[in-house]
């Protein structure tokens, strides 16, 4: 229960930190948008490796330093699912 709570804090705080750099750059809105679209369609289809390099990408892009242990075992998707959800949560409060 502890590790979920840590996962879900982690995905929560990247995902706003993410955000927030995206949301300061031309277009920022529209690609935070489709990499948020691209990770659930990703998930939705069982691609989690691939769902995995699209995650590292907003990280690369964001320039956000990416615990590579966040995304090891058995707990890719569920993490990936958590920061997702996190994304777009983030996105919808800062877009009017």
């Amino acid at each position: 229960m502890e590790t979920t709570a840590r996962w879900y804090e982690t995905a929560v705080n990247n995902a706003a930190e993410i955000s927030q750099v995206l949301l300061d750059m031309e277009g920022g809105k529209y690609v935070l948008a489709m990499f948020s679209e691209l990770v659930q369609e990703l998930l939705d289809e069982g691609n989690t490796s691939g769902a995995a390099s699209v995650v590292r990408k907003i990280y690369e892009a964001a320039e956000v330093t990416f615990e590579q242990s966040s995304l090891d075992g058995d707990s890719n998707a569920a993490w990936i699912s958590l920061f997702s959800d996190a994304l777009r949560d983030t996105l919808e409060d800062a877009v009017p």
